[in-house]
This record gives C-alpha cells, structure tokens and sequence, in this order.
C-alpha cells in the first residue's frame, strides 16, 4: 500500500499557522489534559459523552475552517473496510459519524476523546499533515480514475485536516473534505482500531498497543517501514513543541 497521506505546504503558510496561533493560542484547559490514548480493549466514551467533555470557547486559528466545522453530516453509510477484522467493521466503523461541531482545536479534543487517544497526539498529526487547514489537499494523481469532485487530472486524492486518502480509505470522501468533523472521526477510528491490533494485512511485528506505530501507518500503510518511521519523528517534534499552545 502506498502512501496514505500528508501535504507539504509553502512555507508562508506555515509560517502564518504558526503567528496565529502564538497571538490567539488555543490551549489544553480544565479536563482535556485527562484525554490520553486509552489501554487496548478500554470501553471508549460516546461521542455524545466527549462533545460534554469538551472544554468550549478555545480559540479559531483558521477562520477558513468556519464552514466545514459547523458541517453535520446527515445519516452516515459506511462501507466494509476489507483490510481490517469483522471486530473493527462491527465496533468502530458504524460509531463513525462527525457529529459535532466547534472551532478546530475542539473538533480535535473531541475526537481524541471518543476514540481513546491522546489528544496531543492528534494535535501533533494535524500540524504535520495540514497545519490544521481544513481545505488542505494534496497527493496528486493523473490518472483521471482517481479524481473526485468532477476534478481533472492532475487532481488530490488526500482531503481535510487528517489527510484522508479516498483512494485508499472506504467511505471517507465528499464528507472527508466537507466536514472536520467526520475527518478527525474517520481517522480516529482507524488509528484506534490499528492500537486493537485489527488491521489485517500488516506483518513486520504489528501487534496491538502500539500508537506510534499506528501513527507511522497512517502515512506509510506499512509497519514501521521508513517512510513510517521518519513520519513518527516529525509528528514527534511537533508534539514536543506543540506549536498550539500559547
């Protein structure tokens, strides 16, 4: 499998993602800092429970995120995922809804909270893949087969705040770009199940309980192979230098 997803972006943009956030912040308060990567097999919180979890009126480092961060989608059908386990497709993919809605960093928390992962952690993968821009796109194609949207090619296959790749990822496009929401969901769902240990197809010493290996995986679609292993360390870096706190 090939690369799942990232962006490069310009610099400018990075360089303006980071003034933003250093002038407005957007800050881990009251409960959040408790959102941790749950033990495997741990009962995970609704998505109802977390959207009360929630520590409101965190700042908006992207106004551009406005739209598609108020963007509920309606009933939500998903697809088998064939590389995971009947245990994945029965548990975690029908839970995959996006229902719910807040600035950037509050999408985030709340997804972290309703998968059982560090929310740090997903705040660092965002940066990584697109410095929390929800409109990001990248992984051009031009083969006219991969492109959505009425795109022509050369035409993005990878969508939204997480970088979702519609070519690899079931049921993750037009929602994956339309709605924040649903991306950190859908992503979160992949990472938790690939922490149970229910992708199917990975060798190389995949086992359960393993999140950074999970989070190389998510770029890669390989086990800590080293394209994985270089992405694991520049999410690293941002989250220890967490870019999103003031």
């Amino acid at each position: 499998m090939g690369r799942i997803g990232t962006v490069s972006l310009q610099r400018g943009m990075v360089i303006v993602f980071l003034v933003v956030l250093l002038a407005g912040g957007c800050t881990s308060r009251g409960g959040e800092k408790d959102f941790v990567t749950l033990p495997v097999g741990a009962a995970l919180p609704s998505g109802t429970e977390c959207a009360a979890k929630v520590q409101r009126g965190q700042p908006e480092p992207w106004p551009a995120n406005t739209s598609a961060n108020h963007f509920v989608p309606g009933r939500v059908s998903m697809p088998v995922w064939d590389d995971f386990t009947e245990q994945a497709n029965r548990q975690f993919v029908p839970r995959i809804d996006g229902n719910f809605t807040g600035t950037t960093g509050e999408i985030l928390t709340w997804g972290a909270c309703k998968w059982g992962l560090d929310a740090d952690i997903l705040r660092a993968v965002a940066v990584q893949e697109s410095h929390w821009l929800q409109s990001t796109t990248s992984d051009m194609s031009e083969n006219p087969q991969d492109c959505v949207g009425g795109a022509k090619p050369p035409c993005p296959t990878s969508f939204g705040i997480m970088q979702l790749k519609h070519t690899y990822l079931p049921g993750s496009y037009p929602l994956s770009q339309q709605s924040t929401a649903f991306n950190v969901d859908y992503y979160g769902a992949r990472t938790r199940a690939c922490y149970e240990g229910w992708v199917s197809y990975l060798g190389n010493g995949y086992g359960p309980g393993d999140i950074w290996g999970c989070v190389g995986w998510h770029w890669s679609g390989q086990w800590k192979d080293p394209g994985a292993l270089r992405y694991i360390q520049r999410v690293r870096h941002y989250l220890d230098t967490k870019p999103w706190l003031n």
